[in-house]
């Protein structure tokens, strides 16, 4: 039997063959209809689509990541301490409580499900949160470190990930098909992880204390949502890109899922 997270990395290619098709309608509208209402519609979709098939992609796999640790660690005591520490804090947390209190609270929670085993679901309890969130940097950051991965986007940086942004055909394809090939890795637990020329950073907690410097994937996610929230929010409505710009973000998607796909996994498997 797969892993939820093998079918999670299979499921990339289905959320970017809608956006692929809307580009190829796009162009199709542009240069054989000569329909520019048409294109221009077409490439606002796009736009707001990008941002969404991000958001669902990063909740989808947060879930899975727990379900298979749920699954095959099966006892509390050898969840990620991270892990079981979010899911005490919720349970206890009261407004008005002190840290203090709180802090003690969390740890005979601890100790008590290590006798006595649960389920951790960071879900259950929600204090009528709205986690329909735009997939910000900071937005990235928060969900996977419940799982005692820091600084996501961080962790991508100045690896080869990053050959995607010099526009290379050549580089492009093997890229693609290296990031395919590791799908893979993932099918059986514990998750193998990829090659070393594809070896992604840890960030030490202590580390994510301090200013990290913006990579050129928090650029590129602030570009797509800057642009999804001026047709969202209708404060354009104008088409301010094109199709050779969209298709070339969908590109830069796809291979940001795969790095973080295989960052959480490295990083999840290793944790004691």
């Amino acid at each position: 039997m797969s892993t939820a997270t093998f079918e999670i990395a299979m499921s990339i290619t289905t959320r970017l063959a809608e956006l692929k098709r809307l580009v190829t309608h796009a162009v199709h509208s542009r240069d054989v209809l000569k329909d520019e209402n048409i294109y221009n519609s077409i490439c606002r979709a796009c736009c707001i689509l990008l941002a969404s098939n991000l958001e669902g992609f990063l909740k989808e796999l947060s879930r899975s990541l727990i379900l298979d640790l749920n699954y095959y660690l099966k006892d509390f005591s050898k969840m990620p301490s991270v892990m079981q520490r979010a899911f005490c804090e919720k349970m206890v947390y009261f407004e008005g409580v002190p840290d203090k209190d709180q802090i003690a609270r969390v740890n005979q929670l601890i100790a008590f499900f290590t006798k006595n085993s649960v389920q951790i679901d960071l879900q259950a309890i929600s204090y009528k949160q709205n986690d329909n969130k735009n997939p910000s940097p900071s937005f990235i950051d928060t969900v996977f470190e419940k799982l005692g991965i820091y600084s996501m986007l961080n962790t991508l940086a100045d690896s080869r990930l990053e050959d995607v942004f010099k526009n290379n055909s050549r580089l492009n394809y093997t890229l693609l098909r290296d990031m395919s090939k590791f799908r893979s890795y993932l099918y059986s637990f514990p998750f193998n992880s990829p090659p070393s020329e594809y070896t992604f950073k840890k960030i030490e907690k202590k580390e994510k204390k301090v200013a990290l410097d913006n990579t050129i994937w928090h650029d590129y996610i602030d570009e797509i949502l800057t642009r999804r929230h001026s047709i969202a929010h209708g404060d354009t409505l104008n088409n301010d890109t094109t199709a050779e710009q969209l298709e070339s973000d969908i590109l830069k998607l796809e291979v940001l899922m795969y790095g973080v796909l295989y960052s959480a996994t490295s990083q999840v498997s290793a944790q004691p």
